[in-house]
């Protein structure tokens, strides 16, 4: 798949013309994973924002268990092809918020914040489609973390 294919086919740039993707694929590079790796670090500075071609990743958040001492990964969300992760590029203080992990050989669309950053903000169609869309991303993932919680708490009770 070439790189303005994929960008076509994900959500958050489904709306952008032709060449507003184009602007985006030049600011963009296929990066290959292999399982297990940690593609970025919570609290980590965002610097990039990636679609994934192929494979899947576990964005986790870790989590410390007061009354063991004891930390934990928990997975929020799994991201599987065509979809965003690393939106933390795009909302300050530009941190990561999870740690995103391969959970199989993974292929990325790795997209430079800094230069997408300037590129929203200096076209504000683009800026406004593409944070349109980020919001739903956002609130998708919100949705996830909160039913991780009351998981999490219906099996302590």
């Amino acid at each position: 798949m070439t790189i303005k294919q994929l960008l076509k086919e994900c959500h958050l740039f489904e709306s952008l013309s032709d060449e507003e993707i184009d602007n985006i694929a030049s600011i963009s590079q296929v990066k290959d994973y292999e399982a297990g790796a940690s593609i970025f670090d919570e609290k980590a500075a965002a610097d990039e924002l990636y679609v994934v071609e192929k494979g899947k990743v576990a964005l986790q958040k870790q989590m410390l268990v007061t009354r063991l001492q004891l930390s934990k990964k928990v997975t929020v969300d799994i991201v599987n092809p065509t979809e965003v992760f690393g939106w933390s590029v795009l909302v300050a203080p530009y941190r990561y918020t999870l740690t995103a992990t391969c959970l199989e050989a993974t292929r990325v669309l790795a997209t430079d914040g800094v230069r997408l950053r300037s590129l929203v903000q200096g076209n504000h169609r683009i800026g406004y489609e593409v944070l349109n869309q980020l919001i739903k991303v956002v609130a998708s993932r919100l949705d996830d973390t909160c039913h991780v919680l009351i998981s999490e708490r219906l099996l302590s009770v």
